[in-house]
Formats: structure tokens, sequence, C-alpha cells
């Protein structure tokens, strides 16, 4: 079942029913399913020489939130960070806004995810920096996810840490007391908490006075648990970086009563079920976890970070290691549907034009 056949069953009427006006980014979004892989977006010819037919190769949409595009990205993405991992243990911590924020930040998305994600990495960094727990400057990444696997709204932060931080002066390398403990959960919450209100006051007071005043008297939580060697960690990352909310293959079909069954893995028993939710319902929630139009959801700090070559380069030194080295992917040839034989390449297909997609009232 492919969700672009949803969209262009049930789109109009939800747009009919939206109540408030539709943020530019959603249309984008829509836009983008609509067309991902059609003649819309023109595509290339290929040739094969064994069957002797022409196939169509049609372009997509490369848009973060379809479920059919972000695999070739996510492997890729996978590939080179995998490169940078290094032999120590790894963390991953994560922080999670309370539910009195969210509504917030579903309708200020731009400022308070960036901002959630940047004062987590603050606060982190300021905890590895005091002598009372490093006393070094650490390297991370840190991954925005806005989602649940019921596709719910649920904004948090995961920051894969390696245990282990960069000395003042850059000569040295600091590890933790022990091996299972990274930093202080609780001192950590309320660190995140008090620098998200500074930012926010100083940045966007609007913003604040439109915060509920429990979020600030709340306990914050966030959980740090070990990831091995971090390769694993990684992994499950990668399928949140470059892909939707949800993969298509968890879209069973229509039940008798026109709703859409939507499978799931249940966390509390790790059993797959299946939750029958309206089309509208369904569109809803994927419209949730659709970005602002440039925002960057993964993003490196300390000497992780893109301007940070050389003391990566330190660290990998200080550990036995060399330079990364970027890893090749090879690029795929097509491959014909037919006789699944390499095929040539025998030209480009142009784009059609027309009024956008998301605009148009299509048939039932």
């Amino acid at each position: 079942m492919k969700f672009a056949q949803i969209l262009r069953a049930h789109w109009p009427q939800y747009v009919k029913e939206a109540e408030g006006k539709i943020p530019s980014a959603h249309w984008r979004a829509v836009e983008a399913v609509l067309s991902c892989r059609t003649e819309r977006r023109g595509g290339s010819r290929h040739f094969c020489p064994d069957c002797k037919r022409v196939h169509y190769r049609y372009h997509s949409c490369n848009h973060r939130s379809c479920p059919q595009c972000g695999g070739a990205d996510q492997a890729q993405w996978s590939a080179a960070q995998e490169a940078k991992l290094l032999p120590v243990p790894y963390f991953l911590v994560t922080v999670t806004v309370p539910a009195e924020l969210r509504i917030t930040c579903r309708y200020h998305p731009r400022e308070l995810y960036g901002t959630l994600l940047s004062q987590s990495a603050q606060g982190l960094s300021n905890l590895f920096e005091n002598p009372k727990y490093f006393g070094g400057r650490p390297g991370f990444i840190a991954v925005l996810q806005t989602w649940t696997r019921r596709m719910m709204h649920h904004p948090h932060v995961h920051m894969l840490v390696p245990a282990v931080a960069l000395a003042e002066g850059g000569c040295q390398l600091v590890y933790p007391k022990t091996e299972e403990f990274l930093v202080h959960v609780k001192a950590l919450a309320r660190h995140t908490r008090n620098l998200f209100r500074r930012t926010l006051a100083a940045k966007h007071p609007e913003l604040l006075e439109k915060v509920d005043p429990k979020v600030w008297a709340a306990d914050w939580v966030v959980d740090c648990r070990e990831a091995g060697s971090g390769r694993s960690a990684l992994r499950y990352l990668a399928s949140y970086v470059c892909k939707s909310a949800f993969k298509e293959d968890r879209l069973v079909g229509y039940d008798d009563q026109g709703r859409i069954l939507l499978r799931y893995d249940d966390s509390s028993d790790r059993k797959s079920k299946i939750e029958p939710v309206t089309p509208h319902e369904l569109i809803r929630r994927w419209l949730l976890h659709v970005l602002p139009k440039g925002f960057v959801a993964i993003r490196h700090f300390g000497w992780l970070s893109p301007a940070a070559h050389r003391a990566l380069n330190r660290v990998r030194f200080l550990l036995g290691r060399g330079p990364v080295v970027k890893p090749r992917i090879p690029r795929q040839t097509p491959e014909c549907p037919q006789c699944k034989r390499p095929m040539l390449f025998a030209g480009v297909t142009p784009s059609e034009r027309g009024p956008p997609l998301s605009r148009m009232s299509f048939p039932r």
C-alpha cells in the first residue's frame, strides 16, 4: 500500500476539514510525495541489451518526509559515521521535553526544536568540561526525533557520545571514572532545562510567554545507557536521520470501516500490533513530523563538528588510530525488471509542468 495513494484519495478532504492555515512546509511535503517517482519529476530511460526493452526510471523527490525516499542517503550517512567510530565505550543520551512543551513545539518547530538541539548539546558539553565529571572537551552526534512507534508527537534528542574527552591543551585524553557511568542524568536534566529557558528568554521572549509555567517546575526526562561499540546505536539513529516517520510496509490496508491499518511494535511488550486509524488521522500524524524547510536535524558537536578536523585527528592519534578514511560506496547500476541484467543509459525524460498536485481535487 502506497502512502501517495492515501494522499491522492484523502488529501483534498483533509484540506477542507483542516482547522487554521496549513503551513507551507506541509504543502511542500504533500507535493513531494504525490510527485515522487512519477512522470511529473521526469527521469531517465534505460535500455536492456538482453530483452531489447526500454525502461523508465522516474526521479525521486528526496524529501525527508517521503516514505519512499532516503534509503541511499541513510546508507551513506551510516557508513560515513561508522568510519569515525573510536575504540572506546559509547553511550546513548536521550533528552525528552515535558508534555506541556510539546504543543508549543508544534506551532514553533524551527525555534524550539533548534533550541532543544543546541541546549541539550550545550548542557552535555558543560558537564563534560566540569572537572567534577571529565574536565575535557567531548565530541558527539545529536539527532532530533519527533515521533513514537505510533507516529505520535514526542520530541526528543538522541546524543551518541564516546566515553572520552580531550583535555585542555589537546595533548591528553580523559576517561570516565568507571566504564558503566558517563554523567549524572538528573544534573544534566536540570542544567538543560535551565539553559533552554535562558535561551528562550534571550532570543525568543515572545515564545517564553506561551510556554506553560509547569515546564520549568517539572523534572525533564534524561536517559543515559551504554551503547557498546556504538555501531548498533549508529544504525538505530540512521533509521531516523534520512527517513520519514514510518515505512510504507507498515500500512497493511483498509478495514471494513474505511480505516487504515497501521502496524507498529509496542515497546511495552515488544509485540507487533495493528492500530486502525482514519485517513485524516494518519495524514495528521504524518504532518506532525514534517520539519521546517532547511532545518538541520543532525548536528555534530565538539571535536566531531565539521570545523574540528584537527581535534578529531588528535583524539584518533592519542587512541592509536590514523585519520578517518572516507568509505567508498559503489554506484548501483540499474537492473532490468524483466531479466535482472544491468541496463544501459539511453537518455533523459524531462519533467512535466502543471498546477501543484497538492492543490488539485482528485477523484475518489
